[in-house]
């Protein structure tokens, strides 16, 4: 059985902590492509960039839900060989929600939003998207680490995004952070990232 699990890391220590670094660098420059320094191999159906994420924020405290796409029995094998971390049915709970299939993810009130004394303990969805198509139509985007007001593709998020983000910004302090993840590359969608306009933030 162990010999179906792909080997993830090459090198987990290096690896995961420059996976770390790229990664708090997007959050602090939400809407900023961020180059992955490596692509994990993971289960079938998930991208290198993907695997390096989770491989790096999920472990044994931090429980996990999945989108129907991503948690097929190869990727449930994969996360408790190499990450020990819980793993929900539901995704109010979930430190971390892993969706492949944007069409299969839930509206962000589904998750866990914190509270106003914990608002850390809130999910962070980590959404599998084309970060190499940047054609069509994009929106503005502002806030903290934004450079000015800067512009992001559509294409990269679900359908009807937008009055759902708009909605969990007005939850401030509390929400739900996005990590977009291509196949080599994230771009940080912090809470605090205000897309187009708003009554809110």
């Amino acid at each position: 059985m162990l010999q179906s699990i792909p080997a993830g890391f090459a090198r987990p220590v290096f690896e995961s902590q420059s996976t770390y670094r790229a990664i708090l660098e997007a959050m602090s420059r939400p809407g900023s492509i961020v180059p992955l320094p490596v692509q994990g191999e993971g289960p079938r159906g998930w991208s290198g960039g993907m695997t390096s994420v989770v491989l790096t924020m999920c472990d044994m405290d931090t429980p996990v839900w999945l989108d129907g796409q991503a948690g097929t029995d190869d990727a449930f094998r994969f996360l408790r060989f190499h990450c020990a971390c819980p793993l929900l049915d539901a995704p109010d709970k979930a430190s971390f929600a892993i969706v492949i299939n944007q069409a299969l993810m839930p509206s962000l009130d589904a998750f866990s939003l914190g509270s106003a004394e914990y608002p850390e303990r809130s999910t962070t969805v980590l959404l599998a998207t084309d970060i190499d198509d940047d054609s069509g139509e994009t929106i503005s985007i502002q806030g903290p680490g934004v450079d000015g007001k800067g512009r992001l593709p559509l294409s990269w998020l679900p359908p009807k995004f937008m009055e759902k983000w708009r909605d969990n910004g007005c939850l401030f302090p509390r929400g739900v952070d996005l990590i977009l993840v291509g196949k080599a590359h994230v771009v940080g969608l912090p809470r605090t990232l205000r897309m187009g306009a708003g009554p809110c933030m």
